[in-house]
Parts: C-alpha cells; structure tokens; sequence
C-alpha cells in the first residue's frame, strides 16, 4: 500500500472515529451502525499496512498515533456507557417489591425489578 493510499485511509478512519464518538454521544443507532460498518471495513482494509511506510514517514506516524488515542476515546466512551448500564440494570434487579395478594387472597412475592424490568409498563 502506498504512503499516499495509508495516508487517505487513515483520514477516512479519523473522519469514522470522530462520526462514531458523534453518533454515539447523540445516541443516534442507525448512524452509529452505519459508521461502525463503514470503519470495520476500512480497519480490515488498513490491516496490511506498510510498516515501514509508518516508521519513516513521520507525518504518517503522527496521523496513526492521533487515530490510536481517538479510537481509544471512544472505546472509553463506549465502556463507560455499557458500566452505566450495568449498575442501573444491577440497582433495578436488587429491589424487592413489596408483597401482594393474589386473586385467592393468597399473599404473593412478586419477582425483583418489579414491572421496568419486565416490559410491562
């Protein structure tokens, strides 16, 4: 792969990245989806790359250094994101529901995380 083919894929990679971290803080799925795509392809397409090229071109070198740390970015973004998640899901799963009485005027436990949980409301 030439310098100049590495230098535009790693400019389409940086555009993608900084898409996604866009797509993702909006919570916009459908771009978010799309980008993820269009970048896992250009990833795989930048997979042979000239090391080379890299370690000597500096302006190249710099290029792939700053699409490292944007990637890295949105991978904390996006991590932080699935702990949220996490910790509510974990937060709604520990609360226990008061008792109640059936129809039979039996008293009944209903299961922790009451109705959100559950999709009923």
């Amino acid at each position: 792969m030439a310098a100049c083919e590495i230098d535009a894929g790693l400019r389409r990679l940086l555009e993608l990245i900084m898409q996604e971290r866009a797509a993702a803080r909006g919570l916009d799925m459908r771009t978010l989806e799309a980008v993820a795509s269009e970048k896992q392809a250009l990833i795989e397409l930048l997979q042979g790359l000239d090391a080379e090229a890299l370690e000597t071109d500096e302006d190249l070198s710099a290029l792939a250094r700053q699409v490292r740390e944007e990637n890295r970015r949105n991978a904390y973004l996006f991590w932080t994101g699935l702990n949220l998640v996490r910790d509510t899901m974990a937060f709604f799963e520990r609360q226990v529901p008061p008792p109640g009485y059936g129809a039979a005027g039996l008293m009944t436990q209903s299961r922790p995380g009451g109705r959100l949980l559950s999709g009923r409301i």
